[in-house]
């Protein structure tokens, strides 16, 4: 049918009769609304007539993705017609035509040549298997089919006290109705009638030297009002408003450092004509060089930012040479995206002496200061506000200038209101992310695992400056909850041409768990027990002095360990989980626990609260210093309030972040913000209440509101403000107080294709005094889920001449979605837990769950380890790299076309 006008409205399809097997494959980067990797549709029509036989007779053996169109293996089809399949001799011989018939295509961020060969026997493999039945072992029948996925279930187990409600009631977030109806205003819907749009012109390749920027036909294209490139900055080419830190230019000058890097700024009538000006911008380069993409590349090209000094604690080297066991290896560490659901966004409105600036941003005072220097005006004439973003995960702490001051140097050019709102692709290319590591290690210890001695150098990538760089976690949360008396530990900032990566949830923590969790996995295995019970036995004890120095008061961690191996039932799943692996030789099962101990930490952060109870009603109108970006910041701010003033929650309401009211206040994130700018709140609450508790004492029946009255009468203040900087020192520093968590992952994997799912997974977590139950439990899932994306399904693929991203679009680069999170999901809050350092008796919660979800990675190391074990290869230590990709699991479990047998 050549007719564009025409409809299909029904097609119909010819059966099969019995004796003809049908069957198609789809293999995916996840478990759903994902592209093949390889796909196959594959049938044959078979005499059964002779028992114990199987004649095939016309064959087909279709495959997708191989190259660009289908492949027919005619070769392997003309070979198998008029053979009797279930022959074990003939099954070989097709097996090894297919394995030489098969050539693929190699394509970036595609499954690579090796894997698709191997991919494609593993699925002929599955459909011969099917097609012999009963006749072939039944441990090998285990291939048959997919992987099968029940309904997801989860349990939600959480502490409450009703006695101190609104504070501890499980309920909603604040803003949940009205984002879930889409009524809820972002920065991105902003819009009116005088409004043009911005959109920047990128380098399409890095480490090249800049000739040329020529917007001839960008300023042709119907719409396109204006290109502005870094000469027409008026104040200074530097985002970052912060001296002591890189600068990093709003708009290239001289150098293409990075693929993706802003070299103009094109103002449009419409966001069409914007985004279609910006590609019409022509750049011309010089002295173009090969982009160093990788902490490898930037070892082999010495590229490094100045060195850090070591941590060193007592003499690793010397310990570990008079050890009785040691262990050395490498391991490496992907990237993330930060994939929030508003993508970056800024709107600038002109006004008389200055600018309004709307931000999608963690941090206002860092864009107010960073637009202030790029128009070269004072700080003081730039309004800043943000009332929501639609996700962070850090994306929005520093990055969100690139786009604040792109829009502001646009509004200020046309002296009209601009909004720049990135594209998922074109934010994707643009901006840093989750830093990739490269790590060298060495251990000492002895017969029980007991450690003696760590070495470790750290590789960090980041991108094009160091500023982020969260390379030294290692020293804050690199022991997690292991005691070793001695360290060395060497820290390396990498430079490469990449935007510079950024905080990402939980950065520096969630690498340096993982890290010591990795070197616990190898000395487990060299000493043949489970791993669960080596990290028990080098578990801190209170008193202990932990890599910071500070000694533990309230570790609990063992305890918690213990009770959760008994209500996770993880002695008996680690014997079933065996079991299961005897049974079946291509379907294999692993469980893993990591225990957590993670230290919160308030130095450097500083926040402030604004607080106005009005007249008229009572009612309580707040502004924080922190930014609400999904997480439940005003949820838990305003059940604080309401608490504190002991009023319903319904009279208090949560306003805008701005940089008037709340000046000067940092960034949030860290997971610390929603507990110090409720710290705030509670110091406003107690200034207010000085002043209210002398008229309330002589109203003792009187109601809230007619107190408020009575106040206003007598020209009460009923406004406060709280700015709340809080420092530890000498034996507490750097940590304010720990908290704790367990996690165990049971996993199922298919051998031959790498397919695999997450069968179940036990979490708990210490809040504290939960001060939102329901908001923690969120950040809880929240964080796990965006952890098992890290380690499994999310991966970037750079472009090795120009260095441009790959995965920029959801085609290729795959978060978790529905059927990627576990089918049996428990979470638990820590019942009759309590934290004297907290404020009102809580614990952070945002990021340390994502710091236990390397446990998935471990568990699949277990199923892949009883898969080698199949052949003789799994008694030593091999490396796993993260992310655990469908292929890489695949290719860790060595599947050859010899193993492929019926017995």
């Amino acid at each position: 049918m050549d007719s564009p006008r025409r409809v299909i409205t029904s097609a119909g399809f010819p059966g099969f009769d019995a004796n003809v097997l049908f069957r198609l494959y789809k293999i995916m980067p996840r478990s759903q609304n994902a592209h093949a990797l390889v796909n196959a549709a594959f049938r044959a029509q078979v005499d059964r007539s002779q028992p114990g036989k199987f004649v095939i007779g016309s064959p087909a053996l279709i495959f997708g993705n191989i190259t660009g169109s289908f492949n027919h293996a005619t070769l392997t089809e003309n070979y198998l017609k008029g053979k009797d399949i279930g022959d074990a001799t003939v099954l070989a011989g097709a097996l090894k035509i297919l394995h030489d018939e098969i050539k693929a295509d190699d394509v970036p961020a595609e499954a690579t040549p090796a894997y698709k060969q191997s991919l494609s026997c593993s699925l002929f493999y599955k459909f011969a298997l099917e097609i012999v039945g009963n006749s072939a072992n039944s441990r090998f029948r285990s291939a048959v089919g997919s992987l099968s996925r029940p309904i997801s279930s989860g349990t939600q187990d959480f502490p409450t006290n009703a006695s101190n409600y609104p504070l501890t009631q499980p309920i909603p977030k604040l803003e949940s109705l009205v984002q879930c109806t889409g009524e809820a205003k972002y920065i991105s819907d902003t819009d009116s009638g005088t409004m043009l749009y911005a959109a920047f012109a990128v380098a399409e390749r890095g480490n090249a030297d800049i000739v040329k920027i020529d917007s001839t036909d960008a300023m042709k294209y119907p719409g396109v009002v204006k290109v502005l490139t870094a000469m027409d900055i008026p104040g200074v080419n530097n985002i970052n408003p912060n001296a002591n830190v890189d600068q990093e230019e709003a708009l290239a000058s001289a150098k293409a450092l990075f693929a993706g890097q802003p070299v103009a700024v094109v103002v449009g009538s419409s966001q069409t004509a914007a985004e279609e000006g910006a590609k019409l911008v022509k750049v011309t380069y010089a002295n173009a060089q090969t982009p160093i993409l990788t902490c490898r590349d930037a070892i082999d090209a010495k590229s490094f930012f100045p060195s850090i000094p070591d941590m060193v604690i007592g003499d690793a080297p010397t310990a570990i040479k008079n050890a009785p066991s040691r262990v050395k290896g490498v391991l490496e560490i992907g990237s993330q995206m930060h994939f929030y659901m508003e993508t970056q966004a800024a709107v600038c409105t002109p006004t008389d002496d200055g600018m309004d600036v709307e931000s999608g941003t963690q941090w206002v005072d860092w864009v107010q200061g960073g637009v202030a220097q790029c128009l070269g005006v004072k700080k003081n004439l730039i309004n800043v506000s943000v009332k929501r973003i639609g996700g962070a995960y850090g994306g929005k702490i520093s990055r969100g200038n690139i786009i604040a001051c792109g829009a502001a140097l646009a509004a200020h050019a046309v002296n009209k209101p601009v909004k720049m709102f990135q594209s998922l692709w074109d934010s994707a290319k643009m901006i840093g992310k989750r830093n990739p590591y490269y790590v060298e290690y060495e251990a000492g210890f002895d017969a029980n695992g007991k450690l003696a001695g760590i070495i470790t150098n750290v590789y960090a990538n980041c991108g094009q400056t160091a500023t982020e760089s969260p390379v030294s976690a290692v020293t804050l949360w690199g022991d997690n909850g292991y005691n070793c008396p001695n360290w060395k530990v060497s820290m390396t900032n990498c430079k490469t041409n990449l935007p510079a990566n950024t905080w990402t949830r939980a950065p520096g923590s969630t690498e340096s768990i993982f890290f010591i969790e990795y070197i616990m996995e190898h000395i487990a295995q060299t000493l043949g027990k489970p791993s669960i019970d080596v990290k028990r036995a080098n578990f801190y004890k209170n008193g202990d002095r932990t890599i910071t120095g500070q000694p533990l008061k309230d570790f609990t961690l063992a305890e918690l360990t213990d009770s959760f191996l008994t209500s996770a039932s993880y002695r008996q799943r680690l014997q079933d989980a065996a079991t299961f692996n005897l049974n079946n030789r291509w379907r294999k099962r692993g469980i893993s626990v990591t225990p957590m101990k993670y230290g919160s930490t308030w130095n450097g952060n500083n926040f402030n609260c604004f607080i106005s109870i009005f007249h008229s009603g009572g009612t309580v109108a707040v502004s924080h210093g922190g930014v609400e970006m999904g997480q439940g910041i005003n949820t838990k701010v305003a059940q604080v309030v309401a608490y504190e003033l002991g009023i319903p929650l319904d009279l208090v309401s949560i306003k805008p972040n701005f940089s008037l009211t709340n000046a000067n206040a940092n960034s949030t994130g860290g997971s610390v913000t929603s507990e110090l700018v409720s710290l705030a709140a509670i110091n406003c609450c107690s200034q207010l209440k000085a002043r209210i508790d002398p008229i309330k004492n002589t109203m003792p029946n009187a109601s809230w509101s007619d107190i408020i009255e009575a106040c206003f009468v007598k020209t009460i203040d009923l406004s406060a403000r709280s700015w709340i900087a809080p420092k530890t020192t000498g034996d507490d520093a750097p940590v304010n107080y720990n908290t704790y968590g367990v996690t165990c992952t049971e996993v199922e994997l298919d051998v031959l294709t790498g397919e695999h799912q997450i069968t179940r997974m036990d979490v708990i977590h210490d809040c504290g005094e939960s001060m939102s139950p329901l908001v923690d439990v969120g950040q809880i899932e929240g964080a796990i889920v965006m952890g098992l994306g890290y380690y499994t399904s999310e991966e970037l693929v750079y472009e090795k001449t120009t260095g441009a991203l790959v995965t920029y679009s959801t085609w290729k680069y795959k978060p978790p979605t529905t059927k990627d999170i576990p089918i049996d999901f428990r979470v638990q809050i820590l019942q009759n837990s309590s934290n004297p350092s907290g404020v009102l008796r809580s614990k952070l919660v945002a990021e340390p769950p994502l710091c236990m979800t390397c446990s998935v990675v471990f568990a699949l190391r277990e199923a892949i380890k009883a898969a080698r074990d199949e052949i003789s290869q799994g008694h030593d230590w091999f490396q796993i790299n993260a992310p655990m990709t469908v292929e890489k699991v695949q290719q860790y479990c060595l599947p050859d076309i010899a193993q492929f047998t019926y017995n």
